[in-house]
């Protein structure tokens, strides 16, 4: 149950399984992160967390409608009235609204409504920072020391000093990034990082002296990495790792993905599964111009030769498919172009498409695949519902 994994995380005593099936919770929609942030803020604040075998739901509505009932809406308070009722809904659908009605007496749990398509930026303490595309400022820690800089695009630590302190405890901030759009990360060291659509990356805002270079990464990421002999650098997903002193590589490990993909460009990198001990001689050594398929289900790997463009082109805006299912390009699209995607045309996702597009709206791109299969759709907003081209006298 994901109540269950939710307590358990909040307590820091998540198993490894238990920790990939939480980032695969968290990571599938921007709802999940802000309830989960939420519940956080909670614990923060010491409420008591009961074990989720001893929340009554029912009972639990009970309190809450009433204390909600009590403050009901009036000109000025309306939109937090509402916003009570929308997230109570969200949090008795998880656990119960036992930890609602405890934050109605908790003045610190309400929060600023945040955009769901900005660019997030996660402080250890908790603090959430929306990072606008445009514009210049200081990323800032609690006692004034300054982290980073936030440029045009761009989160950028490399101004910070390598810590030579074993025992100095890391701070980690984490960045997602919504569908539709990209963001770029330099951390400590110097590497950089380019974060595709729908992706999140969690990262230490200083690396300590002669120790691991950890990151944790879920979605698609295109990694530059500063040589470093002496301090390894590794992207872990959950699923795999990446092993590397220093290269240029792309890693893609959506939730929704039943393979990890890593396409290295420049250097070598070995690739292991997660949680393992590393081991030289139990990993798979990744030569330039190859990619690695890890299938997360048969644990099993399958190395071949590319076209690394093929795989990097997004960093440019591109949007390349080749020889791909239609069923994994509608995932594409909607994480590209920030749409949701509803296909009623099932032999359709089956057929696979070659495709490469760079500046093409999406009604372009739908219009490019009924070139080779005919199909029909409609456009409302941000939805797509396509389905299969019907006779006139069916219309």
């Amino acid at each position: 149950m994901i109540a269950e994994i939710i307590l358990k995380k909040l307590r820091e005593q998540l198993s490894r399984e238990e920790e990939i099936l939480f980032k695969k919770w968290l990571s599938e929609n921007d709802e999940n992160f802000l309830t989960y942030k939420r519940l956080k803020e909670l614990h923060r604040n010491n409420v008591l967390l009961p074990n989720s075998k001893d929340i009554n739901p029912q009972e639990a509505w009970k309190l809450i409608s009433t204390e909600i009932q009590k403050n009901r809406p009036t000109k000025n308070n309306r939109f937090l009235y509402n916003s009570l009722f929308r997230y109570a809904a969200v949090f008795v659908s998880l656990i119960g609204c036992f930890f609602i009605y405890k934050s109605l007496n908790t003045q610190n749990v309400i929060e600023t409504q945040i955009d769901p398509t900005a660019v997030i930026l996660e402080r250890g303490n908790g603090e959430i920072q929306v990072l606008s595309q445009q514009g210049e400022y200081s990323i800032v820690a609690d006692n004034g020391n300054i982290l980073g800089r936030k440029d045009d695009g761009v989160v950028d630590y490399s101004l910070n000093q390598v810590v030579e302190d074993d025992d100095f405890e890391l701070e980690y901030n984490t960045v997602r990034v919504p569908n539709g759009k990209t963001f770029k990360i330099v951390l400590s060291d110097g590497t950089a990082v380019n974060l595709n659509s729908g992706s999140s990356l969690k990262y230490p805002v200083k690396f300590i002296k002669g120790k691991n270079r950890e990151v944790s990464l879920i979605g698609e990421a295109f990694f530059d990495v500063r040589k470093n002999e002496h301090s390894p650098f590794i992207v872990t997903t959950g699923k795999m790792d990446v092993r590397v002193l220093g290269t240029k590589f792309n890693v893609t490990s959506y939730p929704e993905d039943t393979n990890q993909i890593t396409v290295l460009v420049e250097g070598s990198v070995r690739l292991y599964e997660a949680g393992e001990t590393y081991n030289e001689d139990d990993s798979t050594l990744l030569s330039p111009g190859y990619k690695a398929d890890w299938n997360t289900t048969y644990k099993q790997m399958v190395v071949n030769k590319v076209n690394t463009e093929l795989y990097t082109g997004w960093i440019e805006g591109k949007l390349a498919m080749k020889k791909m299912k239609f069923s994994n390009i509608i995932q594409r699209l909607q994480r590209h172009y920030n749409v949701k995607i509803n296909n009623d045309y099932e032999a359709l996702n089956e057929r696979f498409f070659t495709a490469t597009f760079e500046t093409e709206t999406m009604r372009e791109v739908l219009e490019t695949f009924k070139i080779e299969t005919s199909f029909e759709y409609e456009i409302i907003g941000d939805s797509i519902h396509i389905y299969k081209q019907l006779n006139n006298d069916k219309k």
